[in-house]
């Protein structure tokens, strides 16, 4: 009896388990901005990056890239405000992005639960190395990798 009882406990444990795989799963990346870096003294759109880049969300507590090279971002809007705000710095140079959204609530399934699907309303930033920026498409929705804002560096 307690070897039959062991084995139900270790399918529990297992199933348990892969559920909890599943629901991590379902929440990765689900609420980011997806935002592409170009040259803005190119005449096309022209893929750029920045060398030893950290970006640091504003009221956040970690920072979302951190002394690296980067190209393209993800960049978790907030659940709580209607704005949220980056600072993004490359060597001594500093600038800040906020994003405008709105945001509504979207249900995936019983596994995954609820997410946020969100609208950019609108970006602005400050002009010490990006030249501008551009929303290229504007509905962050759960699961979806398409690039929504495109900023252009000098």
């Amino acid at each position: 009896m307690k070897y039959f009882v062991g084995i139900v406990m270790v399918f529990l444990v297992g199933l348990t388990a892969i559920r909890c795989d599943q629901a991590s799963i379902c929440l990765s990346n689900q609420h980011a901005v997806q935002v592409s870096l170009y040259s803005a003294r190119s005449s096309t759109d022209s893929d750029t990056s920045l060398t030893s880049a950290s970006v640091i969300g504003v009221e956040m507590l970690d920072s979302v890239y951190n002394n690296t090279t980067i190209q393209e971002l993800f960049l978790p809007l907030s659940f709580t405000s209607d704005t949220t705000v980056f600072m993004i710095q490359t060597n001594t140079l500093r600038d800040t992005v906020w994003f405008s959204h709105t945001k509504e609530l979207y249900y995936i399934s019983r596994e995954c639960g609820f997410s946020f699907t969100f609208k950019l309303d609108s970006v602005w930033t400050t002009h010490t190395f990006i030249d501008s920026v551009a929303i290229y498409y504007d509905e962050i929705k759960y699961n979806e990798s398409v690039e929504n804002v495109k900023i252009y560096i000098f």
